[in-house]
This record gives C-alpha cells, sequence and structure tokens, in this order.
C-alpha cells in the first residue's frame, strides 16, 4: 500500500470513530420525563427518611445518653414513679436528666456543689440507716471495704434502745461518742439524725439509705410475724399474754381488707397499734416531737431540708450501681473500689438477708396503702432525684474534661 493510501485510511479511521465519539443519542420524550421524576423521588425519600430518622435519634437522645455516661459500663435499673409507664417520669434517672435539661439546670449540675464531704469536721461517717432498706445487704461490702480502705467499722454505739426518738441525754451521749472515735471510722447506727453542731461538736460525714415506703412496711410486717420474732416476744414480756396464733398467721392482703389496726395507717398519728417505725423520713428529720405525727408535711419538709444540707449521699439499694458509683465518688476515702468489690462479691452480698418466703402483695391492696404514704413518697422520691442529679454531675464532669 503507498503512503497517501495509508494516510487516507488513517484519517477515514479517525473521522469514523470521532463520529460515534460526539454522536448524540436521541432519547425518547416520555423517557426522559420519567429519569427526571425518577431522581425527584428518590431525593424526596432521603429527604424524608433522614428526617424521621433524626427526630427518632432525638427521641433517643436522653435514653441513650445516661448509658454513654455510665461508669465501667453500669447503667440504672428502671424506677416506677407515680406514672411508671411513662418514659420522662421524674423519678428515674432517665426523667431526671431530661427535666434538668429541659429546665436548663443541666449545665449547673456540678460535684462540688452537690456534695457535703467538704463541710465535714470529723472524718468520720455516722450512717444512721433506716430499718428494713437493705443496709444488711451491705454488710458484706463493707468489711471488703474496711479491708481494703484501711477504715473501721463499729456497729454497736452507746445508745442500744430502737425507740423511735432519741432524749437529749441519749442525743449528746451518742454525739460526744462518736467525737472520740479514731479517723477513718463508720459508724452504724439505727437512729435518727444527730445536730452535733448544736450540742458544740465538730460535724461527721452523713450517709444513709432510703426505700420505697410501702416495701418497707410490707418487709417489716412479715418480719414481725416470723417465728424469731414470736420468740423475742416471749423473752421481752415474758409474762404478758401472747397474741393469737392467727395474728402471726394473717397475710399482709388480709390484714389490709379486714382493716386490722396494725394495718392502718392513720394520718399524723402519734401512737400505734403495734409501734413501728413506718415513717421513713423520721430518720432524717431528727428527734425533735414534731418529726413524730405519721405522714407529716412538716416532718418531710425537715427531713428534705437536712438531706439536702448535711447529708454527703442517700442512696438506695434499688439502685444499687448508681448509689455505689456516687458513694465511690463523693466520699473516696471510704468507698474506694466499692463497685469493683461489689462485682467481686456480689453473689454473696445478694443472698444475704434475703426473704424468699415474703408473699406477693396484691396491686388493690398496695395502692390502698399507698394513698396513706403520699408525703413520705415525697421525701422518698426527693431523695432518689437528688442521687440522680449527683450520679449525672459525674458523668457530666468526666466528659468535659
Amino acid at each position: 500500500m503507498s503512503l497517501g493510501a495509508d494516510r487516507s485510511y488513517k484519517m477515514k479511521l479517525r473521522d469514523v470513530e470521532n463520529a460515534f465519539k460526539y454522536r448524540r443519542i436521541p432519547y425518547p420524550k416520555r423517557s426522559v420525563e420519567l429519569i427526571a421524576l425518577l431522581a425527584i423521588s428518590c431525593t424526596f425519600f432521603l429527604f424524608m427518611h433522614t428526617n424521621k430518622l433524626n427526630s427518632r435519634l432525638k427521641e433517643m437522645e436522653v435514653k441513650l445518653q445516661p448509658s454513654e455516661f455510665s461508669a465501667l459500663g453500669l447503667t440504672s435499673n428502671h424506677v416506677s414513679g407515680h406514672d411508671a409507664g411513662k418514659h420522662d417520669d421524674i423519678n428515674t434517672l432517665h426523667g431526671t436528666y431530661q427535666y434538668l435539661k429541659s429546665t436548663g439546670q443541666l449545665r449547673r449540675v456540678r460535684p462540688i456543689y452537690l456534695n457535703n464531704t467538704r463541710f465535714a469536721g470529723l472524718e468520720v461517717i455516722v450512717f444512721n440507716r433506716p430499718t428494713r432498706v437493705c443496709t444488711e445487704q451491705m454488710m458484706p461490702l463493707l468489711r471488703q471495704l474496711s479491708t481494703m480502705n484501711d477504715m473501721n467499722v463499729v456497729l454497736n454505739g452507746p445508745v442500744r434502745t430502737m425507740n423511735r426518738t432519741r432524749t437529749e441525754k441519749q442525743q449528746e451521749t451518742e454525739i460526744a461518742w462518736t467525737t472520740e472515735l479514731e479517723s477513718g471510722t463508720l459508724y452504724i447506727a439505727h437512729s435518727n439524725w444527730l445536730d452535733f453542731k448544736s450540742f458544740g461538736y465538730k460535724k461527721p460525714i452523713y450517709l444513709s439509705m432510703v426505700r420505697d415506703p410501702i416495701d418497707r412496711v410490707v418487709h417489716d410486717y412479715y418480719k414481725r410475724h416470723s417465728r424469731t420474732k414470736r420468740q423475742i416476744y416471749r423473752r421481752m414480756f415474758p409474762g404478758q399474754r401472747e397474741r393469737p396464733e392467727e395474728w402471726y398467721l394473717q397475710s399482709f392482703n388480709q390484714c389490709v381488707r379486714n382493716g386490722s389496726p396494725e394495718c392502718q395507717f392513720i394520718q399524723h398519728s402519734v401512737t400505734d397499734y403495734v409501734e413501728d417505725f413506718k415513717r421513713q423520713s423520721l430518720f432524717f428529720c431528727g428527734n425533735h416531737l414534731n418529726c413524730l405525727p405519721f405522714n407529716s408535711p412538716h416532718a418531710v419538709q425537715e427531713a428534705k431540708s437536712r438531706v439536702e444540707k448535711e447529708y454527703s449521699v442517700v442512696g438506695t439499694w434499688e439502685e444499687k450501681n448508681i448509689t455505689l458509683t456516687v458513694l465511690e465518688k463523693y466520699v473516696p476515702r471510704f468507698f474506694n473500689h466499692a463497685r469493683f468489690l461489689y462485682k467481686l462479691h456480689s453473689n454473696s452480698i445478694r443472698n444475704r438477708n434475703r426473704n424468699n418466703r415474703k408473699p406477693r402483695v396484691d396491686p388493690d391492696v398496695r395502692e390502698m396503702v399507698r394513698r396513706n404514704f403520699t408525703n413520705e413518697y415525697e421525701f422518698y422520691y426527693f431523695c432518689k432525684q437528688r442521687l440522680y442529679k449527683q450520679y449525672l454531675a459525674l458523668q457530666l464532669e468526666d466528659n468535659l474534661r
């Protein structure tokens, strides 16, 4: 092939390639409209889906946030309040977080403002535990903590009576004795709050626990009717006639429905058919006679003021993880490593003082009793909300670092 012919052939080949390269392929008009409509539909679908997903994430923010805050993977247990089915119940950890956030208080929640340990003049804890709040289950843990943190645990003080209030002389005796305890001592007693300052002594670190008021009453009822209690009754009142067998065998449901005297919770009453400790607020209100009336608004307000101003921590064994976290961080001298030790010895702790024979309380009976504990529940929920605030403050501080 000649050079001219070869060149002519290459030029023709290039022309053919260019023709295919730049050729505009015509599409039917209806196909173009279909593609445009499909593109718009996909864009709208993605927009709606993203918007819905964003809304759901906002709804879940409150639920997820405390879990993200949770130290060492510990999360809260759900607590039933007045409206147990609602996620925004103020008496739950999630509800407290949501309330603080919605009212703008969350930014002002800081551990330093919620920790009264810094105001203590003595490195001694007075753990005035109410009856039937499951503090017995803490004893194995406290023994382990005493070894690890070099602290003393004292269970018996100078006043051994279980009266609902202490006399002024008994208060002064117990306060003076507590002041003489060596540094690093944790003193546990079934007693009301003691006012060290009014007697001229330095203030210790105050700790305590609370529990659902109805659960306390039911627990106390079946403990009082146990065989052990019958033996104690015989020893305490050797000359008196023992109660009939039916009294011991009657269930709490029957006791409430029958209107038995020991199951009537009379508002503002001071004396009881069976002297008991159903007034949980009494342990925090103090030893004044004004603290004695049952379900008293005055006693509850006094108790709330004491908790807010005097106590480092008021926990609840219903929220073990949160309580141990707060104790560990707000009172580290005594409770450092509390969560680790609880996890290590959880089996022995959980099985201590468990009452597996306690019958179930019917919902209608629980509601009947609950109506008589309105102010006691107000105090109970106040303590729990304060505990949640202390817990959330810790986790917020960690996130800000």
